[in-house]
């Protein structure tokens, strides 16, 4: 039995034993493309290791028995087998030749990667979902071998195959061992740009150190688009990386300092240099590649190759729009809606919802001062199932959650009691601290919503719910009490600013300011003066919209607190508006936050467009005994200050008694 070949002796049609990642390594050697040596341990070692140890049949009954929407279910098979593999011994005639291939390489430290017999096809991808190991030298290589076995059995795997069609198909797993490249940079790159789709257009991602801080989101990387005819660079976002992901001389990573991280990654020639390989790549196989690729000692190497699963292959699937749906309208700052999203991105990198870092997945979109933040429901929901996986399978991960959020949260205290900091350093240092605590805050708020998880697991999350809606209320106001401080200069436009835009020092003109003031959209970076409609047939995105009838009397709600009153509206949307309300006003906003509660005393009654019983609205209503209707989607307008309304909260109804006429 064949049991280890050479990337030289593989090929595209090699899938069924090397996987798609070893065939795609196969056939790029064979068509002289710049790729590590190595060699693919075949998946018929793995299916030999299994079937003489009497795995196969162990694994097979516990498959069977798996109940693929029960989350305990999964997580328990997947502990089971992968605890038969990792404590089986590998076969005596696997181990030479491993072994002997291993030192053929002459290579002290190699990469090794799991590659699933099904995986990376044109409409699906395995990227993420089975382990690699970088840098492992030869004490590891057996155990890491094992590991990549194991992983095809992981609780995300395993679920992949149930949402891909694959449960009932046979998938077998090959790992490819291959010289470690000592990465000055390193990073993504795609044959054609997957968000515009414009087939004329390639995009690289670039960063210092190993690859692996780009695709597990833990750096933001340079973006360089290329057109392709002519060929030139179009666009330059250069970004300041503080940490790379660097090898240790005993083999394994850790992350280092990184010296002028503020530089373009590649310079102009190099970026040029790399789309030429980037196009021959593309050329050989006949369609869009993704692309990782390393920089050693001034030569390129690639290291992987795949088709794009995400872009659009024909003309019906241009009707089958991508629908995001409204999660909130905030009076945010552009500040905090960039720290916000890269909380956002880090949090579900951290579970393996993988996000290439220019992939719209979530979009604000500021119109007269309020931010309006939409997503991809897919990803929330791919999100959730995650992180069943993650609690379940790790007892303590909740525990060491909030431990780490707790520590984040004492840093963040003494900041923000201050009215405003004194100084650009004092800002900056808030800010990092404030961008970490928003990797917590998403799940904090998450966690309290999904019935499915144990109540122990609610209550501490409601605990820290109503920390974070304090720590976000706060932070935005002194980032933007600090900017007016600052700056002087452009008071009245203190929300509109970048964070780039603050560390430079280099602040748009008053007339540009004006503009974003009106509205601009921000994914992961700003984009100026365009409308949310324009954006989404340019992005092929459907947003879900506020459509009310304004001739309604009446708006109905979820039930925060119950009781009954009447009384005359207050409207408040800005956080400048908040002191406005008299007492005995029913309160209307789109959702209250901390910095309402001055406003909520005074109030007779609340009404919110939004949230649900564990949001801010709901509990402090119960706190103050004051009816409250959550949930109308439509009060802050439909309602207007001045209106006489009757809020019913024993059934979730408001009507309206008399509208007020000026």
């Amino acid at each position: 039995m064949e049991i280890i070949r050479t990337f030289n002796k593989l090929g595209k049609e090699d899938v069924s034993i090397a996987g798609g990642k070893g065939a795609s390594l196969g056939e790029m050697t064979r068509a002289g493309i710049p790729v590590p040596e190595g060699f693919v341990v075949l998946s018929n070692a793995f299916e030999e290791f299994i079937e003489e140890t009497d795995l196969n049949v162990e694994i097979d009954s516990i498959l069977h028995k798996v109940k693929h929407d029960d989350i305990n279910s999964v997580e328990t098979a997947s502990e089971r087998i992968q605890s038969l593999i990792l404590n089986s011994k590998i076969q005596k005639d696997i181990v030479e030749e491993v072994v002997k291939n291993y030192k053929k390489l002459g290579a002290k430290y190699v990469a090794v990667r799991s590659s699933a017999t099904s995986e990376d096809s044109a409409s699906a991808a395995w990227a993420g979902q089975l382990d690699s190991y970088l840098n492992t030298t030869e004490k590891s290589l057996l155990e890491n071998i094992k590991k990549c076995w194991a992983s095809l059995f992981t609780p995300r795997a395993i679920f992949y195959r149930i949402e891909k069609g694959l449960h009932k198909e046979k998938v077998s797993v090959a790992v490819v061992v291959q010289k470690m490249v000592e990465s000055e940079v390193s990073g993504i790159a795609f044959s054609v740009h997957p968000v515009t789709q414009d087939k004329n257009q390639l995009i690289i991602e670039a960063g210092y150190g190993l690859g692996e801080a780009i695709v597990s989101g833990q750096i933001t990387p340079d973006s360089y688009v290329v057109e392709k005819n002519p060929r030139r660079i179009i666009d330059r976002n250069i970004t300041n990386q503080e940490k790379g992901l660097y090898r240790i001389n005993n083999g394994g990573n850790e992350w280092k300092s990184v010296k002028d991280g503020n530089t373009q990654k590649l310079n102009d020639k190099e970026i040029l240099e790399l789309s030429e390989l980037i196009l021959k790549i593309e050329k050989h196989y006949g369609f869009p590649c993704d692309i990782e690729f390393a920089k050693e000692k001034g030569k390129f190497y690639i290291v992987q190759s795949r088709p794009i699963t995400t872009l659009i292959d024909n003309i019906n699937e241009l009707n089958n729009k991508i629908q995001f749906m409204k999660t909130s309208t905030r009076d945010f700052s552009l500040e905090y809606v960039e720290v916000r999203h890269k909380g956002l991105v880090n949090l579900l990198n951290s579970v393996d919802v993988k996000l290439k870092n220019d992939k719209i997945f979530y979009v604000t979109y500021n119109e007269n001062g309020l931010i309006s933040s939409y997503l991809d429901p897919f990803v929330l929901e791919q999100a959730i199932k995650m992180f069943f996986v993650k609690i379940q399978g790790d007892k303590e991960f909740i525990k060491n959650f909030f431990d780490e959020f707790d520590r984040c949260i004492k840093k963040i205290d003494h900041f923000i009691t201050k009215k405003n900091l004194k100084s650009k350093d004092e800002l900056n240092e808030f800010i990092k601290i404030f961008t970490e605590a928003n990797y917590y805050i998403p799940l904090a708020i998450l966690l309290p919503t999904i019935d499915q998880l144990p109540k122990e697991v609610r209550d501490i999350s409601m605990k820290y719910r109503l920390k974070s809606d304090k720590i976000v209320d706060y932070g935005d106001l002194l980032i933007i009490n600090t900017v007016k401080l600052l700056h002087p200069e452009i008071e009245g436009f203190e929300k509109y600013i970048t964070l780039e835009e603050l560390k430079s020092n280099s602040l748009p003109l008053i007339k540009e300011l004006r503009k974003r003031k009106k509205d601009y959209i921000f994914t992961n970076r700003l984009i100026d003066n365009i409308d949310l409609e324009k954006f989404g047939i340019e992005n092929n995105i459907n947003f879900e919209k506020d459509i009310n009838d304004k001739n309604l009397d009446s708006l109905k709600g979820d039930i925060a607190c119950n009781g009954k009153i009447r009384g005359k509206v207050k409207v408040i949307l800005l956080k400048e508006e908040i002191d406005s309300i008299k007492k005995g006003e029913i309160l209307v906003t789109t959702m209250t936050t901390p910095l309402f509660l001055p406003a909520m005393k005074k109030a007779s009654a609340i009404i919110t467009d939004e949230g649900g019983i564990t949001c801010h609205a709901a509990i402090i209503s119960r706190e103050l005994k004051k009816p409250c209707v959550i949930g109308t989607k439509f009060a802050s307008h439909t309602f207007k200050d001045g209106d006489f309304v009757e809020v019913d909260a024993d059934n979730g109804v408001v009507r309206i008694i008399k509208k007020n006429e000026k």
